[in-house]
């Protein structure tokens, strides 16, 4: 059976079929930068400086037999901080950020370890306690005793913990269903947003259409899946023509969800945008303004502000950036100063993720009162907008994959937000004037296409 890690649990709950294909292949076929980036953690010099003050010793060792001998020892010897160690036990295979000295008695003597990972999300996700657990099984194996806690730290510096026995009972549940796949057995179909993570996604989306999938129907839970088929809906296609009668008979779905189901499966049967009632935008002002954020979260850092003018009928772009968190204060100013000379102007953003990082900024650098209401209160995010008035024939509401159905084009094809981050890399490890231009482009499509879909939703009747 191949080698089970961390990052087996990390891709089991994105997307289970992402390890049957990845056993197909033969290899994690993500680049190093990618699956660092995807395990939200951070650069080797932002985790030191998070560590800088530990008595620490670390492990800087590729082959794994090699780091599992040396962990071994440092646990032996008693170190205190462990950076980087490698746990192994049969085909288990765990690498931890850190490994922490505390008291209480081990095979080692009057000491065990504790692990912890340095994640970047100020939320403890799930996918960090199965990982956490996962380390915990492996030190019982080695030290003899299995940690009661397991624990994060958190970019910001706290460290947060959480108890390993309330999700044991479950990791072991899904241990089970890793293995049963690895094994040979195939996960059933179920499409969802977090597939999108996986270098497979194509795959999956593509044997969910082949299927008529009901999980094509954008943001349907697994335990309405599970009713409407059990009242004998298996389908699209037979969601679609169901009868009153018998959306009435799925139980646990309300009667009102289901018509809003089946609305669902015919906009994608029938490829046709259903609108449900007005789109209520904002009234255009004088000037309105539509914002779009790039950040590398490989170091913390939001580097680029994006914004498109609209005025008398004129387009113009606008960039604020910064190459290094030395810089960010400076952009954050410029960004500042350009809003207030547009006070009564709205800013649009597709998506909660701009509102979070001007409230974040604004608390870290300060605005004037203006400007925080002006994005954080009055701000227009239109995204819960467009999902409380129109239906789009489409798995998933990204600004994309809206944007690219209505038919705007990204002038690099099928970019992301990783791409930007990908390219910001390069940029700073090169200087490459040709990356950093790829991520203005990327940037200005963004707020464009935002533009692009206002600009739709505002000529509908």
């Amino acid at each position: 059976m191949p080698q089970i890690t961390e990052q087996t649990f990390y891709k089991y709950l994105k997307c289970p079929h992402w390890l049957m294909y990845e056993m197909r292949d033969g290899q994690d076929v993500r680049e190093p930068i990618m699956r660092k980036l995807q395990d939200e953690g951070l650069l080797r010099e932002r985790e030191l400086e998070l560590l800088q003050d530990r008595d620490m010793e670390e492990v800087d060792l590729d082959d794994i037999d090699e780091a599992a001998q040396r962990t071994i020892q440092l646990m032996q010897q008693g170190a205190q901080t462990i950076f980087k160690g490698a746990l192994v036990h049969r085909d288990w295979v765990g690498r931890p950020d850190v490994l922490e000295r505390v008291e209480g008695k081990s095979n080692f003597g009057n000491w065990y370890y504790v692990a912890c990972d340095i994640k970047r999300s100020s939320h403890l996700k799930d996918e960090y306690r199965f990982q956490g657990t996962f380390y915990a099984e492996i030190l019982e194996k080695i030290q003899g005793v299995r940690p009661i806690q397991g624990y994060v730290l958190h970019t910001n510096g706290e460290i947060e913990g959480y108890l390993i026995d309330d999700i044991l009972v479950e990791f072991h549940l899904t241990l089970d269903r890793i293995e049963r796949i690895m094994a040979g057995e195939e996960p059933p179909i179920f499409l969802t947003a977090d597939c999108k993570q996986s270098p497979y996604f194509s795959e999956c989306q593509a044997k969910a259409r082949e299927c008529d999938d009901l999980s094509l129907l954008n943001r349907l839970w697994r335990s309405e899946a599970d009713s409407i088929r059990e009242a004998g809906i298996g389908t699209l296609s037979t969601l679609a023509l169901a009868s009153n009668q018998q959306l009435n008979s799925v139980v646990g779905v309300p009667h009102d969800r289901m018509v809003f189901l089946q609305q669902q499966a015919k906009a994608l049967k029938e490829n046709k945008v259903i609108k449900l009632h007005k789109i209520e935008l904002p009234e255009a002002g004088e000037v309105e303004l539509v914002v779009d954020i790039e950040s590398d979260p490989l170091r913390d850092l939001h580097y680029l502000i994006g914004v498109l003018k609209i005025a008398d009928g004129q387009e113009t772009y606008h960039q604020f950036f910064a190459k290094d968190e030395s810089e960010t204060e400076g952009m954050w100013r410029d960004f500042v100063a350009f809003l207030q000379k547009y006070p009564t102007a709205k800013v649009y953003h597709y998506g909660w993720y701009e509102t979070d990082v001007f409230r974040r900024t604004v608390a870290k650098f300060g605005a004037p009162s203006t400007v925080d209401e002006q994005l954080t209160v009055r701000g227009v995010d239109i995204l819960p907008i467009f999902r409380e008035s129109v239906i789009f024939p489409l798995p998933f509401y990204s600004l994309k994959d809206i944007a690219k159905h209505l038919g705007f084009s990204w002038r690099t094809a099928d970019a992301s937000g990783l791409d930007s981050v990908l390219w910001f890399h390069d940029y700073c490890q090169t200087g490459d004037s040709a990356a950093l231009q790829k991520i203005v482009d990327y940037n200005e499509d963004d707020v464009r296409a935002t533009w692009f879909i206002m600009q739709w939703a505002r000529k509908q009747d």
